[in-house]
């Protein structure tokens, strides 16, 4: 289906550090996502350190205070996905339902006009332990380009996108706006949302870029949470393992 491509005027001005960063996770509620997304909250961390940021989930959900305001869910009604498994080059490939729950959340992203006046959108998965403020000064260079950011490089067959931290322009997503269409076309049931995306992406003439050093991924090439070369840290799936990594990172406790 294609998405609207009426221009949404940007009328509130992006406030924060340079290049900007619109940053979103989805978050399976009553699921030990929801409680990762509360401490990331509660500490200011993750993607609650970009610029902006958004939680979406199936139902409504207040997540907590920030800058003064209730911080609530962006809501998507959801198909259930079944677990997913690892598949063409370890990238995800859960259900073509999970895939399709990530498609219309960029969607909502895309329709509400919201993501326009940033540098660029980061979709996070809520077991990434991330730092916005390393992956800034990696993008500086690269604003006002049409790129996305494949951050998988262990694979004969070519660069990888690896889902746990996806990074795209704004002007690339002005370009999946317009002929989304496309990639809608592909044959992508059974795809996971990473290899969607990249595939897509490569359809519509996004440039890929690369950074095999952006996540210390266990699915990829890990890197210990005191490696400060690393933008995140993927995957913590409980929350004594993500405030752990989240604490070495910033020296609040020993490696």
């Amino acid at each position: 289906s294609m998405i609207t491509t009426t221009p949404t005027p940007t009328t509130t001005p992006v406030h924060g550090p340079s290049p900007t960063l619109f940053c979103w996770s989805h978050m399976e509620v009553g699921s030990y996502e929801e409680e990762l997304v509360r401490y990331q909250l509660k500490r200011r961390a993750s993607i609650f350190a970009c610029n902006g940021y958004a939680v979406v989930s199936s139902s409504r959900v207040s997540l907590g205070e920030l800058h003064g305001g209730v911080v609530e869910t962006w809501y998507n009604p959801e198909n259930h996905a079944g677990t997913g498994h690892y598949g063409v080059s370890g990238q995800k490939t859960d259900s073509f339902l999970n895939t399709q729950t990530f498609l219309d959340a960029w969607g909502t992203f895309i329709h509400s006009g919201k993501i326009w006046a940033y540098d660029f959108v980061v979709k996070i998965d809520p077991d990434a332990v991330f730092f916005p403020d390393r992956l800034r000064w990696r993008m500086a260079s690269k604003v006002g380009q049409a790129i996305y950011v494949a951050n998988c490089g262990k694979w004969q067959s070519g660069p990888k996108l690896y889902g746990s931290v996806e990074v795209f322009s704004v002007p690339a997503l002005r370009i999946y706006q317009r002929r989304n269409d496309e990639c809608m076309r592909m044959p992508w049931h059974g795809w996971g949302e990473d290899y969607f995306m990249q595939h897509c992406m490569d359809a519509i003439g996004v440039r890929q870029d690369s950074d095999f050093t952006q996540v210390g991924d266990d699915r990829c090439v890990p890197a210990p949470c005191s490696d400060a070369s690393r933008v995140a840290y993927h995957d913590f799936k409980d929350l004594s393992g993500w405030s752990r990594c989240f604490r070495v990172a910033i020296g609040e406790e020993p490696a």
